[in-house]
This record gives structure tokens, C-alpha cells and sequence, in this order.
């Protein structure tokens, strides 16, 4: 005669089971064959990018972890969301500079209203000096997007590329691309930017001066440079080890990162000429990072500050910089938002809450939280590559178009 259990028990069993078949299952497998599979499929086959990675996570779980096409073009070689590695571009904006300043505004080491030129020695006695810390995370300066952070040099016929050392030495301490800059070059360089003759105005315009000198507001209230600060406080206390500036000389094997120029001596160093001229730390661009490693810092953010049982930011600072929508536009302090009303354009789709925040990047990079929600969204791509040209992704709103995708999965 054959045992049979009783109705309940089997029941229960059955639960078990599922469960634990559930937790084996590969979060990649989830999403198989969606509407979100077909649009990166079609931006592959369109050429906009080699391929891609995502992750999101619901909670603390990982619900989606894919990748898509190849790292570059008959490379034949899957990116994956553990080990590549990619050029964040306008990202660093976001994880480097506003969470680290959102750190220090925990510490009490500066005030919203504070200027410039009360810590950045350079900037003291011309207009830049005093331009407030918030106009500048808000991007209400309306300090023109670009400049030149050489000119100076240039002028002096000081910057002679020919001249830099194929290796780091003492007098050559600094990384551009592959060669090393003479010492002092690019505190010159930054010294150069605080003194520009801008008077500035309390107009919104996307600036990355206005996060070269929030880079400088770090280093002079830190004492120390920005990669350098942000590794101390956030990176090594959050066991990340595939972020960095400059990530071949922070020990990240060349092969591992997905490539965003077509010049083969530019591989591995950061894709905006200005930030290579700061010897590739920058407040604008330089942070480099796989997927798996960035998710968890987005994960900080959703949970108030909190991870893994430590505190890395207040909830209340969080709220002040990330979930408040400035007036008049779609950013917060340092970060983009969901637009208020539909006349105003936000990479946030319709079904994002108000408290949403992030930043996407020139190189195809995304970073997204929604604590209302509760995910955290990374999506890394090289669409710069190997032409930095126009792109239906980056024209017809690529990232909106990814984050609603996402947010309908959900």
C-alpha cells in the first residue's frame, strides 16, 4: 500500500518546493522574450550599440540581471553585468559628487548657501567664488555646458602632449590616456576653471563646470582628491571593487572594459576630453563600473542611507537633495527627476513616482532609483562606440524608453 500524505501536508510541501526551485532559478530568466528583450534587440540591430547590461532590483531582490549583443562589434563576446566594466560618462555627476556631498552635508561640513570661494582658495575675488553650493548642484548657474581646461597652458605653450611620460613617475604623476602629465598640471588646470570671468545667472543650463568646481568644493573641504575621498567613505566600506576612476591604474584588467572610442590607445580611459585633461578625475566624468557593483550603491539610496545594517547617508539628506524637485525644472540637487507636469522633458517615465531620482550618461549609461517603488535600476551600454555619432536611442529618448519598459515589467 503507498503512503499517501495527508491534503495539508502536501500541500505545504509543494509550497516548499516551489520556493526553494524559485530562489535556484537565474534572475535573467525571468523576463525571457519581453517587450524589453525586443527594444534592445532592436537598438542592437539598429546599431545604436554593440550591447548592453541591466540590472533591477525589487527590495533587496534582483528581478531582472541580462545582457544583450557584445561588447563591441564581431567581438562575439557577450558583455556581463559581473565583470564589465563601463565608462559611467555624466553618472559620475550622480554616484561620485552629489552622494558625496549629500556624505559631507551629513557631517555638517557645508551649508546649501554656502559660496564657492568660502572653500576653494583659487575661486575667492572673482565671480565664480560666489556662486552658492546648491545653484551649483541644481544647475542653476547658467555657466555655459563646456570649457576648455587647458587654455592656460595652451597659452603658454606648456601643453605639449609629445612631451608626457609613457609611464608615472615623480614628476609625472598624473594618467591622460595612456601617458602621465607633469606634476601640478592639473591643479592648474583646476585652478584655471575657479577664475573664469562668468558672472553667472540664476538660469537652468546643463553645466559640467558646475560639478568640476563641486569636485573642488570635495577635495579642499576633504583635503584630499576625489577618487581618493570617495573610495575611503563609500567604495571600500561597500566592498566595491569594480569602481574607480581611472580603472586600469586602479588595477582593472584592460579586457573587462567595454570599450566606448574607436582609437585603440584611448581604450580603458574616460570618453570626455576634459575630464582626460584632469588626469581623469573629474566632478563632470571619469567614474568607471560594472553593473553588479553600481546596483548596490543604488540600493543604498532606495533603503534611506542603509546597507547591508550601516548608514551611509541620512534619509532626511537623501529627501532634501534627491526626492525634492527644484522649481522650474526636472532636477534635484545633483540629480534628474520626474518632470511635475508634462510640459517640462524628464527621462522618467509616467508611472515613476515624484520621489524617483538618478542620472544617465553621454556614453549610454543609466542610474535610477525610486524609493516610492522600491527598485533600483542600472542600465550600461557603449552607444558612443566606435562613432560618437546620432543614435535613435539618444534621439528618441532612449532611457525613458528603457525605464518604462522596466517599470511595465514590474
Amino acid at each position: 500500500m503507498i503512503y499517501k500524505p495527508p491534503f495539508i501536508f502536501a500541500f505545504f510541501l509543494s509550497l516548499i518546493l516551489n520556493e526553494a526551485a524559485a530562489k535556484r532559478r537565474k534572475p535573467e530568466n525571468i523576463q525571457s522574450g519581453s517587450a524589453l528583450d525586443a527594444r534592445i534587440a532592436r537598438y542592437i540591430k539598429n546599431k545604436d550599440f554593440p550591447g548592453a547590461v541591466l540590472v533591477v532590483r525589487k527590495g533587496n531582490k534582483t528581478i531582472i540581471q541580462k545582457a544583450w549583443g557584445e561588447t563591441f562589434y564581431k567581438s562575439k563576446k557577450r558583455p556581463d553585468p559581473k565583470t564589465s566594466v563601463y565608462d559611467l560618462a555624466s553618472v559620475t555627476k550622480a554616484v561620485a559628487v552629489a552622494t558625496t556631498m549629500m556624505h559631507l552635508y551629513d557631517e555638517g561640513k557645508f551649508q546649501l548657501n554656502d559660496t564657492l570661494g568660502k572653500f576653494v582658495k583659487a575661486a575667492r575675488g572673482f565671480p565664480l567664488g560666489k556662486l552658492s553650493i546648491d545653484r551649483l548642484l541644481a544647475h542653476k548657474t547658467g555657466l555655459p555646458p563646456y570649457y576648455f581646461s587647458n587654455y592656460w597652458l595652451l597659452a603658454q605653450d606648456m601643453w605639449t602632449e609629445n612631451r608626457f611620460s609613457p609611464i608615472a613617475t615623480a614628476a609625472n604623476p598624473d594618467p591622460y590616456r595612456g601617458k602621465f602629465l607633469p606634476k601640478g598640471y592639473r591643479q592648474i588646470m583646476l585652478q584655471d576653471l575657479c577664475q573664469l570671468p562668468f558672472t553667472g545667472k540664476n538660469k537652468t543650463i546643463y553645466s559640467d563646470l558646475n560639478f568640476i568646481l563641486l569636485g573642488c568644493v570635495i577635495e579642499e573641504i576633504t583635503g584630499k582628491r576625489l577618487d581618493v575621498y570617495l573610495k575611503e567613505w563609500l567604495l571600500e566600506p561597500m566592498h566595491l571593487k569594480s569602481i574607480a576612476f581611472n580603472p586600469i591604474v586602479a588595477g582593472i584588467k584592460p579586457e573587462r572594459i567595454v570599450p566606448t572610442m574607436e582609437d585603440p590607445l584611448y581604450h580603458g580611459w574616460v570618453n570626455d576630453n576634459e575630464a582626460a585633461k584632469l588626469a581623469g578625475i573629474c566632478g563632470a566624468a571619469g567614474l568607471f563600473s560594472n553593473a553588479t557593483d553600481l546596483i548596490e550603491i543604488a540600493q543604498m539610496l532606495q533603503n534611506g542611507g542603509f546597507w547591508k545594517g550601516k548608514q551611509f547617508l541620512k534619509l532626511s539628506t537623501i529627501k532634501r537633495f534627491a526626492w525634492t524637485l527644484e522649481s522650474g525644472h526636472v532636477r534635484g540637487l545633483g540629480w534628474q527627476k520626474p518632470a511635475a507636469n508634462r510640459r517640462l522633458k524628464s527621462i522618467a517615465p509616467h508611472k515613476a513616482s515624484l520621489a524617483a531620482f538618478g542620472h544617465s550618461g553621454y556614453t549610454g549609461t543609466l542610474f535610477w532609483v525610486d524609493p516610492k517603488k522600491n527598485i533600483s535600476v542600472v542600465f550600461l551600454t557603449n552607444v558612443t562606440y566606435p562613432k560618437d555619432s546620432g543614435s535613435t536611442f539618444k534621439k528618441l529618448a532612449g532611457y525613458k524608453t528603457i525605464l518604462s519598459l522596466v517599470y511595465d515589467l514590474i
